[in-house]
């Protein structure tokens, strides 16, 4: 029996070509776009999920809040860890973990690894990664040990075999001995990294053991047991004031809130943006937008099959009448219509897994991702099937049903008769369409509006033809005024500056700093890096107040401290000169208030910044460059550069394409969701046209009294066309609310953002219309030339 019904299943395939290619081509691009968000979701969801240990990993988080001052931190201080084993018998070992860049040079080749850690050698219990060479039980035994990814050691020394042993030199001087190669980890691993080296070797990872204010270290925790976590977490107020409060000036436990928290290893990837230095992370709002556009695409396709299935009952109603006149019972009916369905299914389930694989090296290059399908897989497989069986039976219940219960006598007589029923249920469909239609096309407009937004709004300094050169090397940093006078002799280069703050691509130092007002202190904490009399003039920042930095005051040198606009209203002050600051142990004036500007994207508030004159300890050099001919700067750049100190690499980069690169997650997210987007609304015109198509079949009788009567062509089509406009009124009432809670939830994400404007609804309203009408009217316009004499033959 199935075999028979898959055979004639088959059958009304083939003999309506047309019917079954709209019907394929609808359900496999559904299910290709439903099955390609899919493995992106499912990326996201996986993160740190395939270590042996996942369950019992959880990391140290703080939020530490006194007066107005508040960080919310994924970084403890060096102590942490060690103290935290030795006091609480639930916690089986400890890790930390402090990123940062170095040097690295093997004989006369140098690079600058941007992608450090330092880390305790528990870091192999804890994560599971595949040594090339070397063990993890050696890896990291010696405070002069490096473990190297088989990409960097392939850079370094042109193999990834053979090399333990091989010494690396660290910041010019320090050599370590190679110890171990791993392979990359997975790209579904928060903690990305070219090299390891020693947590405890404090010459490299700049940390001091026993500081416990210095929060700048990734701190882990491994529980004996997964659920002895919440239990942990009520101890550690207690061991806040044992361990913390007093070092922190906290002496009676009440000035400062601090709380500390244990953050599962599963939930770092998706629920860590609102912490500090990590604000470029994925969210699960992501995930939950991308679920629901290929939830909403799959419906469409699935909503499309109906329409159409539907769209064919009058040319099916002869058939199911014969068939019920000669004894087919109505389970046998169901079986019939279910298994063509289910075998659509399945052809558009290859189909969409040969355009999936074709598509997929775009659809990575677009998303940022290295997603693959897992051919040989039985879970990929199982979920592939289970995903068909479940599409073609949502597809073909409905169709399956209606047609199933046609009546005979009246099928044969040619009035199959009319469900009201039915006329609601396919309504609701084209409703569901418009407001699948218009939330998507609202949303697209906004994402767009926010990014050019972002990419327009002025940053409060010109970054446009400002070139940003790293200054790595212990050396260079010495020379860096050197380095600087050179450069500014080129007669292509404006001006030049040197700093330790970093704008554009990273966190920089925050310290607390005290202010002094009328006798009375107050403690705030705020952004600071040194810079040069220079910085204000490369970066063109307005003065807002008093004065910039000066080389030819003596005053400058010791005492010169800018804030900006928001340190000033911060402190409540009226003017830069209402109080002093201390600096280095000394009480001293404020030099002057500069404007507010972007050390980041807009996803950040601007804070409370202090940018104090300093020559030393700077590592990066801005330089502004006229533009006239950017390649031979360049060159000079990279001679000049080489010429003062040749051990370090020249690198550089363009602030403007800094803060390009903190926008790509967003525009990558932009470009998926307008292309997903736009696939949703092709398949909902197939939809349509399959409605309209139905429509017009079923009303072609009256189509033929009204042209017999008189009505004109524009007249039929306007009344067809009618239907719709009203179905469209109650999805604009329906979709406007969700829509805009929809948008304002996705623009939550951002400090500085658009405001939904009211006419983005009336427009993407408009533009539904506009697609429905253009659909429809084909179908509308065929209706309306039909010869009424054929309509009507009859009667």
């Amino acid at each position: 029996m199935l075999q028979n019904y898959f055979k004639i299943a088959w059958r009304n395939l083939i003999r309506n070509k047309t019917y079954s290619l709209l019907i394929l081509s609808g359900l496999a691009t559904g299910m290709t776009c439903a099955l390609a968000l899919w493995l992106y979701v499912h990326d996201e969801l996986s993160f740190d999920r395939y270590h042996r240990n996942t369950d019992r990993i959880y990391r140290l988080n703080l939020h530490i809040k006194w007066s107005e001052n508040e960080y919310k931190l994924s970084m403890a201080s060096a102590p942490f860890g060690p103290v935290l084993r030795d006091e609480y018998p639930e916690i089986e070992k400890t890790l930390r973990v402090k990123k940062g860049a170095q040097l690295f040079r093997v004989g006369e080749k140098s690079l600058n690894v941007k992608e450090l850690i330092c880390a305790d050698s528990t870091l192999f219990t804890f994560f599971d990664y595949e040594f090339v060479e070397g063990s993890a039980q050696n890896a990291l035994k010696g405070k002069n040990s490096v473990v190297l990814t088989e990409k960097l050691a392939m850079n370094l020394f042109g193999r990834t075999t053979g090399i333990i042993g091989n010494f690396v030199t660290v910041k010019d001087s320090i050599p370590f001995s190679v110890t171990g190669v791993i392979r990359e980890a997975p790209t579904n691993h928060h903690l990305k990294f070219e090299a390891i080296l020693p947590y405890t070797n404090e010459a490299v990872s700049r940390v001091q053991l026993d500081k416990w204010d210095g929060f700048n270290t990734f701190t882990y925790l491994l529980l004996n047991d997964a659920k002895a976590a919440a239990k942990l977490e009520d101890k550690l107020p207690a061991f806040y004031k044992k361990y913390i409060a007093e070092r922190i000036g906290d002496t009676d436990g009440t000035k400062v809130k601090f709380a500390i928290s244990l953050q599962p290893l599963g939930d770092i990837h998706l629920h860590s943006s609102h912490l500090m230095g990590e604000e470029n992370g994925s969210t699960m709002a992501y995930v939950y937008t991308f679920s629901i556009i290929g939830l909403f695409i799959l419906l469409i396709a699935i909503v499309n099959y109906i329409n159409l299935a539907t769209a064919r009952s009058a040319g099916r109603a002869t058939e199911i009448g014969i068939r019920k006149a000669v004894g087919s019972q109505w389970s046998q009916l169901i079986g019939q219509f279910l298994s063509e369905s289910l075998l659509m299914a399945f052809l558009a389930l290859l189909t969409s897994i040969l355009l999936l694989n074709l598509l997929l090296p775009f659809f990575n290059d677009i998303s940022g991702k290295s997603l693959t399908i897992k051919f040989f897989d039985f879970k990929t497989w199982t979920f592939c099937l289970g995903f068909t069986l479940l599409t073609g039976l949502a597809s073909g219940v409905y169709p399956a049903f209606i047609l199933s219960r046609f009546r005979p006598e009246q099928v044969l007589k040619g009035t199959p008769g009319r469900n009201s029923s039915g006329v609601i249920f396919r309504q609701s469909l084209v409703v569901l369409q418009f407001f699948i239609s218009m939330v998507m096309i609202a949303g697209t407009i906004t994402v767009y509006r926010q990014l050019n937004f972002m990419r327009t709004t002025q940053l409060g300094f010109n970054q446009r033809l400002v070139i940003r050169m790293p200054l790595q090397s212990p050396l260079l940093q010495e020379n860096a005024n050197v380095l600087k006078e050179r450069i500014l002799q080129n007669p292509l280069v404006e001006n030049a500056a040197l700093t330790n703050g970093s704008i554009g691509d990273q966190l920089n130092n925050k310290t607390t700093f005290s202010f002094y007002k009328n006798g009375s202190e107050e403690s705030v904490s705020a952004e600071y890096f040194n810079v040069d009399a220079d910085f204000t003039d490369v970066l063109q920042i307005p003065i807002a107040d008093g004065r910039s930095f000066s080389d030819r005051l003596d005053h400058d040198s010791s005492n010169a401290v800018l804030i900006n606009q928001a340190m000033l209203e911060r402190l409540g002050w009226k003017s830069y000169r209402d109080g002093l600051i201390e600096l280095n142990t000394r009480k001293v004036l404020v030099t002057g208030v500069i404007s507010d500007f972007h050390l980041r994207s807009l996803h950040n508030q601007i804070e409370p910044l202090v940018l104090v004159l300093k020559k030393e300890k700077t590592d990066n050099l801005l330089v502004k460059v006229s533009g006239a001919d950017l390649p031979k700067t360049i060159a000079a750049l990279r001679k000049t550069f080489n010429d003062v100190n040749g051990n370090q690499p020249f690198e550089y980069h363009f602030l403007d394409q800094a803060f390009a690169k903190q926008y790509r997650t967003d525009e990558q997210k932009g470009q998926l969701f307008l292309a997903f987007s736009t696939i949703a609304i092709i398949i909902a015109c197939l939809g349509l046209f399959g409605l309209a198509t139905f429509m017009a079949e079923q009303r072609k009788k009256e189509i033929g009294i009204r042209k017999v009567l008189g009505a004109s062509i524009t007249s039929i089509v306007s009344m067809l066309s009618g239907d719709f406009l009203k179905l469209v009124l109650v999805a604009m009432v329906i979709a406007f609310p969700v829509g805009l809670y929809l948008m304002e939830k996705w623009l939550g994400n951002f400090a500085y953002k658009i405001t939904p404007d009211w006419w983005i609804f009336p427009l993407a309203a408009g533009l539904s219309i506009l697609i429905a009408i253009i659909t429809v009217s084909f179908q509308s316009v065929r209706a309306a030339l039909t010869n009424p004499v054929k309509s009507l033959r009859s009667e």
